[in-house]
């Protein structure tokens, strides 16, 4: 007997149907494809994301909620000095 082996495939989803599920511009979507917050593979002249991916930043983007913007959150805190 053969065990059954589950692979899992990734669902690839257009940029466009991306705009449409995050509510984000076109743009927007392509830019993070570049800035690498989606998993995307380029085939031909179109990019196609990983719907997995697209669906945990944007569980991402809800759970910082305000704090994304928060630009103090990206820097390093300095180190405290002992004197």
């Amino acid at each position: 007997m053969i065990d059954q082996v589950h692979i899992i495939m990734p669902e690839w989803i257009s940029v466009q149907e991306a705009a449409e599920i995050s509510g984000y511009h076109i743009e927007y979507v392509r830019r993070l494809i570049r800035r690498g917050k989606l998993q995307a593979e380029r085939k031909g002249p179109m990019y196609w994301i990983d719907r997995a991916s697209l669906e945990a930043y944007l569980e991402e983007v809800e759970r910082l909620g305000t704090q994304r913007f928060n630009w103090r959150r990206l820097r390093k805190q300095p180190e405290k000095q002992d004197q």
